[in-house]
C-alpha cells in the first residue's frame, strides 16, 4: 500500500492511520496500529520490508528506502532497496524472480557491476538470509567497520538472540 507506485490512489501513511483509527478497539485494530509503527513509505516489496525490520532488530540504523542513484552506464536512475548513503553501503533484497531467468540474472549483474564501480558496497540478502541472518549481518557489520562507522554488536544476532531474530515474519499457516 505504501510503495512508490501504490495500488490505491491517495494511499499514504496518514490516510491508512486514519482508517485504522476509525476501527477503535475492534478485533485486529490494535495489531494494525502496532504494524503501522514499522511501516515506511516507498518500500516496494515485502522482502524489502522484512530486510529493513531485520536490520532494525539487529541494531543497525534506519536505512534510506529506495534511494535514487544515477547509473551512467545505463544512463538511468537506479533505486537501492535500502541504503546508507553516507557510508556508500546498500542492502538489496533479491526474491526468487531474480534467479528464474537468464535475462534477469544478467541485468542484475550488470546493475551491480555499475553500482560497485561508483563506489557502492552492495550486500544482497535472500529469503534464507531473513530466516538465518547471521551470514548477512556479519557481512554488513564488516562493511560498516570497513567504512569507518560504528556497527552494532554481533551479539545482537548470535546465539539465542540470533535464533529469535531470524524468526519467520509470516503468520502461521493453518
Amino acid at each position: 500500500l505504501l510503495s512508490r507506485t501504490p495500488p490505491l490512489k491517495g494511499a499514504c501513511l496518514d490516510t491508512i492511520r486514519s482508517a485504522v483509527d476509525s476501527y477503535g478497539a475492534r478485533w485486529g485494530a490494535p495489531a494494525l496500529r502496532r504494524a503501522l509503527q514499522d511501516a515506511r513509505p516507498n518500500t516496494d516489496s515485502p522482502g524489502e520490508t522484512r530486510t529493513r525490520l531485520l536490520l532494525a532488530r539487529a541494531g543497525f540504523p534506519e536505512p534510506v528506502i529506495n534511494l535514487p542513484v544515477w547509473d551512467p552506464d545505463a544512463a538511468r536512475t537506479r533505486y537501492l532497496d535500502l541504503a546508507y548513503p553516507e557510508l556508500m553501503i546498500a542492502v538489496e533484497y533479491d526474491g526468487d524472480y531474480h534467479r528464474v531467468s537468464r535475462r534477469q540474472w544478467r541485468l542484475d549483474q550488470a546493475r551491480r557491476d555499475s553500482l560497485r564501480s561508483l563506489g557502492w558496497d552492495l550486500r544482497v540478502l535472500t529469503g534464507l538470509d531473513i530466516k538465518r541472518p547471521r551470514r548477512a549481518l556479519d557481512a554488513l557489520h564488516r562493511s560498516f567497520v570497513h567504512a569507518g562507522s560504528r556497527a552494532p554488536s554481533p551479539s545482537n544476532w548470535t546465539g539465542r538472540t540470533g535464533a529469535q531474530l531470524g524468526r519467520s515474519l509470516r503468520p502461521p499457516t493453518t
